[in-house]
């Protein structure tokens, strides 16, 4: 029976480890969830916190609980080292995802496909909440999707391919519950899976990955008022729709599943690998 669960090394089989972690780091945020939304009287018993907020830190809880506490592994092994290189590639991270949001909306408002207008209901308070609420998101789905996922997989000895194929995969099935998801959604979100795990390699740390992912989901929400894989955020501006052009767009579920957003991972994928060259000539 033991066979069923560990290799011989007896270490858990790849299987199981990845199916029970995952349904804890979707578990958690459920709880979390669940707990918000009782009510007593009919009032919320826990009125005072933002539940969007709040969830993402359950996945955060989750993947230390699996990796730090049951496996005794620390967070440098999980990619998170604290280091002058590491603020650096946080900060390259969020230069790109800024850069590249930027780039999508502002072909798309050139291109006649977006109008941007200010949003008249915006505040300093909105968007400090929301960038609170993407930071967690970044560190939560890069720490368990891209550090979690890919250091397990290199313990047990699978090829680097082969874990770059399977973090994306399910970091793009995660994605299959939120409004307005589309099988470009799900494909455009699998390669920027993919992206995210290539700078999880060449840099072997989680920060530029964190960085872009944050930055990539404020600029895209708080700055220019798109949907943020299918969730609607109150930004600086709001965004009009040419309907004819979702394929463009993404329409409601956000730039990821449009065409555009595409073209601008294959772009990531380019960038990256020049920058990482570039680094390692210096380096010789």
């Amino acid at each position: 029976m033991g066979k069923l669960f560990k290799n011989n090394a007896g270490q858990m089989r790849l299987g199981w480890d990845l199916f029970l972690s995952l349904l804890l780091f979707v578990g958690l945020q459920f709880a979390i969830v669940l707990v918000l939304s009782v009510k007593w009287g009919g009032k919320p018993l826990v009125s005072s916190v933002r539940p969007e907020l709040i969830t993402p830190l359950g996945g955060i809880a989750a993947t230390l609980l699996i990796w730090v506490i049951l496996k005794k592994r620390s967070l440098r092994d999980l990619g998170m080292r604290l280091t002058l290189a590491g603020v650096r590639e946080l900060g390259y991270g969020i230069v790109l995802g800024f850069g590249f949001m930027s780039m999508v909306a502002g072909i798309l408002v050139a291109a006649g496909a977006v109008t941007l207008r200010v949003n008249p209901s915006w505040s300093t308070s909105g968007l400090l909440w929301s960038l609170m609420m993407f930071i967690w998101v970044g560190f939560s789905e890069e720490m368990f999707f891209r550090g979690y996922i890919m250091k397990t997989m290199e313990a047990l000895k699978y090829r680097l391919p082969f874990a770059y194929m399977l973090s994306a995969m399910l970091f793009a099935l995660i994605h299959l519950g939120n409004n307005d998801v589309s099988a470009l959604a799900v494909f455009n979100i699998f390669l920027i899976g993919l992206l995210f795990s290539y700078m999880f390699t060449v840099t072997g740390s989680l920060w530029m990955p964190i960085g872009y992912h944050m930055a990539w989901n404020y600029a895209q929400g708080s700055l220019y008022g798109l949907a943020v894989s299918g969730n609607d955020v109150n930004g600086i501006f709001e965004a009009s729709f040419q309907t004819h052009l979702d394929w463009l767009t993404g329409g409601d579920f956000g730039p990821e599943a449009g065409l555009l957003d595409t073209g601008m991972s294959v772009l990531g994928f380019i960038v990256l690998y020049m920058w990482h060259r570039k680094r390692q000539q210096r380096a010789t």
